[in-house]
């Protein structure tokens, strides 16, 4: 007998194993040019995402940022499972922005979820929030498989390979572990999104990173292999009872150099 729609078990499949339609969708919207898109299935609202929109692939009214169909699809509720999460943040955004008008950092800023968001579906994530000056995103087995946390690390590399020339510059951090994954809030506005310590640690790990750099913790840097050319040293992070040892990649090419 299958899992109740919603339940505990449900999300668990949901998240971890994924769903044959959307993972077809996944494969095709990202190839269809035009942003915005929708944030679990990247289809896009405008160009030849038009086409779709009778069908249910429409901005949501519960949330914009969702297509009406995955929107309506996925109900209230989720379930702790592994995720990977990253955090890719502005360096200087206050500074920025105090010689700039609003009109113009709104410019930047654009540019910059433009350039991070193509990086990230690239790399089958699911954008999960525009922070102002940062985004964070997650990865899942259900859309990444097993590497989840190896695809982080490649779009945080990414990441910061695009912008380690020109006058954006990136702290990117990744981390990982158990974390509630689910559609939260109300009835009329719902959100797909991670909640707990990995999330929390995660934004921390982005506010100590060097200029430029991606940053994870050691547990995470062993899992994918303990790779050469990440720096190790260690932090005291608000909330954290002890010290956590990290690693830092801080030398990138530029974007036009292949990646490693």
């Amino acid at each position: 007998m299958s899992a109740k729609r919603g339940s505990v078990e449900w999300w668990t499949d949901y998240l971890t194993h994924g769903h044959k339609l959307e993972g077809m969708a996944r494969w095709l919207f990202p190839r269809l040019p035009m942003s915005p898109r929708c944030k679990i299935c990247s289809v896009p609202f405008k160009g030849f995402g038009r086409i779709l929109s009778p069908f249910g692939w429409s901005p949501s009214a519960k949330n914009p940022r969702m297509c009406g169909f995955c929107s309506h699809r996925l109900p209230v509720g989720g379930a702790d499972v592994p995720v990977a999460v990253l955090v890719v943040d502005v360096c200087g955004y206050t500074t920025m922005s105090e010689g700039l008008s609003g009109i113009e950092v709104a410019a930047k800023m654009n540019t910059f979820f433009e350039r991070a968001s193509t990086i990230l579906m690239a790399n089958d994530a699911l954008i999960d929030k525009y922070l102002g000056d940062a985004v964070q995103a997650l990865f899942l087995t259900g859309i990444c498989g097993d590497d989840y946390v190896a695809c982080a690390i490649r779009a945080a590399e990414a990441l910061a390979r695009e912008f380690s020339e020109g006058e954006l510059r990136v702290r990117v951090a990744v981390h990982q572990g158990i974390a509630f994954v689910g559609n939260v809030g109300t009835p009329g506005m719902v959100d797909l999104t991670a909640m707990g310590d990995v999330v929390n640690t995660c934004h921390r790990l982005q506010g100590v990173a060097t200029a430029g750099a991606v940053i994870t913790d050691e547990e995470t840097w062993t899992m994918i292999g303990s790779p050469p050319g990440w720096e190790a040293s260690g932090f005291e992070l608000k909330g954290k009872a002890e010290r956590v040892a990290t690693r830092q990649r801080v030398s990138f090419g530029s974007a036009h150099d292949p990646v490693g």
